[in-house]
C-alpha cells in the first residue's frame, strides 16, 4: 500500500489539474465568443492543444512556479494549504484547531480510507471502475484492430515520403489513420469516378494530417479508460473533436482553387452515406465522424456559411491567449499540491492541535 498510495495520489492530482483546464478553457471560449476573434477556429485548436500539454506538464509548471515564488517571495507559500495555514494562525480562520487539521489533510484521510478496504460501498465502486476502464481499453483495442484490418485490406494507390492514399471498396467515408511508423490516408474507391469529391478529401485528410491530428485523436482515446468517469477528460475531447474539424475545414477552404459552396456539398453528400454507419470511430480521423455526424455536420455548415475564412498564422491576440491560460494553469497546479514537509507553520498548527487535545482531556479528568 505505501507504493500505491503516491501513485494514487498523483493520478488525483491530475485530475484535479484536468478539471481547472476545463474551467479555465471554458470560460475562456465564453470570453472570446464575444469578441470578433470567436470564428478564428485554427488559433484556438493550437490554444487549446497548449493547454492539454501544458496539462501533462502540470507537475513540472508547478514545480517551476513555486521555485519563481520562493526566488522573488521567499518565504511566500504558494500551495492553498500552506496559504489557509498561515490565515489560521494569523486568527483570520474561526475553528477549532483538529477539525481545521482534519479538514487540511482530507485528501490524505480519503486516500487512505480507499487503500484501507474497510469501506465495502468505495471497495465496489472501486471494482466497477476498474471493469468498466477494462472494458474501454479493450474496445479501443478491438476498434485498432478492425481499423488496422481496413487498412491492410487497401490498395496502395500512392505512396509519399510519410503518407500512404490507399483505395478501399469496403469503406464510404475517406479516414486518416497512422500506423507504427507511416500514416494512411484511405479513400472510397468510387471516388476515382468523382475528381472534385478526391480532391476535397484528400485536401481535407492531409490537412488533419498536417495538424497532427491523428496523434492527438489518438492519446485522447488511449486516455479515455484511466479518465472516462472525469467530466472533464469529456468536456475537453468534445473541445477538442469540435474545434478539430472546424479548424480544419477553414484551413482547406481558404486555399486557392477551394470553393467553400461546393466543399459544403461534398460534407452533405459524405453525411448522408455516413449516419448509419457502425465502423470505429477511434483512432482515426474522418471526413465525418459516424453518428454524431449531423450535430456536428450542422455546426460545420454553420461556420462555413457564417464565420469569416481567416487565414493569418497565430496573431498576437490569441498568442497572449495561449500564454495567460498556461500562466494560470501553472500558478493553479502550483496552488493544489499537496505540500510534504513540515514548514514553520505547519510545526505550530500541529503545536495547537496538540495542546486543544490536551486541554480537552484535561476538562474531561
Amino acid at each position: 500500500m505505501t507504493a500505491v498510495k503516491p501513485v494514487l495520489d498523483a493520478f488525483l492530482e491530475f485530475n484535479i489539474v484536468l478539471g481547472l483546464s476545463a474551467l479555465i478553457w471554458l470560460a475562456a471560449r465564453a470570453a472570446l465568443g464575444r469578441t470578433s476573434m470567436r470564428h478564428g477556429f485554427v488559433a484556438q485548436l493550437r490554444s487549446l492543444k497548449t493547454l492539454c500539454i501544458c496539462v501533462v506538464l502540470s507537475p513540472v509548471l508547478a514545480l517551476g512556479v513555486s521555485t519563481i515564488a520562493g526566488l522573488v517571495w521567499p518565504g511566500r507559500a504558494v500551495a492553498l494549504g500552506d496559504i489557509a495555514v498561515a490565515a489560521y494562525l494569523r486568527g483570520d480562520i474561526a475553528m477549532p484547531a483538529a477539525q481545521f487539521e482534519a479538514l487540511l489533510n482530507s485528501r490524505e484521510r480519503w486516500i487512505d480510507h480507499v487503500l484501507s478496504g474497510n469501506n465495502a460501498f468505495v471497495t465496489y465502486a472501486s471494482i466497477a471502475l476498474a471493469l468498466i476502464s477494462a472494458m474501454l481499453a479493450v474496445r479501443v483495442m478491438r476498434d485498432a484492430w478492425a481499423i488496422r484490418k481496413a487498412v491492410k485490406s487497401s490498395f496502395l494507390w500512392r505512396r509519399s515520403s510519410n503518407v500512404d492514399i490507399r483505395l478501399s471498396d469496403r469503406v464510404t467515408v475517406p479516414f486518416a489513420v497512422r500506423g507504427l511508423r507511416r500514416r494512411h490516408v484511405v479513400l472510397p474507391s468510387h471516388l476515382l469516378n468523382a475528381p472534385a469529391e478526391l480532391r476535397f478529401a484528400l485536401a481535407h485528410e492531409f490537412q488533419h494530417i498536417r495538424a497532427k491530428d491523428v496523434e492527438w485523436e489518438l492519446g485522447f482515446e488511449l486516455l479515455r479508460p484511466v479518465l472516462f468517469w472525469n467530466p472533464a477528460y469529456l468536456v475537453l475531447k468534445h473541445q477538442f473533436d469540435r474545434l478539430r474539424e472546424l479548424a480544419c475545414d477553414q484551413s482547406v477552404v481558404s486555399r486557392k482553387g477551394i470553393n467553400a459552396k461546393d466543399y459544403t456539398t461534398c460534407l452533405l453528400d459524405y453525411c448522408a452515406r455516413s449516419v448509419a454507419l457502425s465502423n470505429p470511430r477511434v483512432l482515426h480521423v474522418a471526413l465525418v465522424n459516424g453518428s454524431k455526424a449531423k450535430h456536428v455536420l450542422r455546426q460545420r455548415v454553420v461556420a462555413l456559411t457564417e464565420a469569416p475564412i481567416t487565414t493569418a498564422h497565430l496573431p498576437a491576440a490569441f498568442l497572449g491567449m495561449t500564454l495567460t491560460l498556461a500562466t494560470v494553469l501553472a500558478i493553479g497546479s502550483a496552488s493544489i499540491r499537496q505540500t510534504q514537509d513540515w514548514s514553520h507553520d505547519r510545526l505550530m498548527l500541529s503545536t495547537v492541535v496538540n495542546l486543544e487535545r490536551l486541554e480537552a482531556r484535561n476538562q474531561g479528568n
